[in-house]
């Protein structure tokens, strides 16, 4: 199996038959996360394919020094935010969802809990904007340092801490909504 960097000089000297292999071990982590700011599948996939073009378009200027995993989801993430701008219809995707919002490899005992959790969560999503969204899910879905989310959307590490202190108080609460039926919750 070719490294990261050889892969990249080989797509940059015209290999381009190297660039799927580049993106291969991406590939399901950036439809994840595309997913998760839209919650379509098909607007995600249409997210991906942008972002992949400006990724191939722009790999000569991409910083060596630099972590490509990152340098890739900050593209997606803000080809996330670019189709969220043209749509205006933030708000009202989350509701769309249909997929799963973590993995689905769980056992089938487990599975029917864990789909009641992932569909509370998918709800409760609704109430973080954009930047408060994209940062809980680089870090707490996708395992994103502070330093790397900070680096993917181009924030001090204080203001990612700060967006990421306030989407989880955001989703205590709304979680708590939605499960408590005494507050009028949807779920019981």
């Amino acid at each position: 199996m070719k490294k990261e960097e050889e892969l990249i000089n080989e797509v940059l000297e015209g290999q381009n038959d190297s660039f799927e292999p580049l993106l291969r071990p991406y590939r399901q982590g950036i439809l994840n996360m595309a997913y998760r700011m839209t919650g379509n599948i098909e607007e995600a996939k249409e997210i991906c394919q942008d972002a992949t073009i400006k990724v191939f378009k722009y790999l000569g200027s991409f910083n060596r020094e630099r972590s490509f995993k990152n340098w890739l989801y900050k593209t997606v993430v803000n080809c996330s935010y670019d189709f969220l701008k043209k749509k205006s219809r933030y708000n009202a995707l989350i509701a769309e969802q249909k997929k799963s919002f973590f993995d689905d490899s769980y056992n089938p005992e487990k599975n029917y809990s864990n789909m009641e959790i992932k569909e509370k969560i998918q709800n409760c999503l609704r109430v973080l904007s954009p930047k408060e969204k994209a940062v809980f899910l680089l870090r707490d879905a996708e395992g994103f340092s502070i330093n790397e989310a900070s680096q993917i959307l181009g924030s001090s590490s204080n203001s990612i801490r700060t967006h990421l202190s306030r989407a989880r108080q955001k989703l205590r609460k709304e979680f708590v909504r939605y499960s408590n039926p005494e507050k009028g919750g949807m779920f019981s």
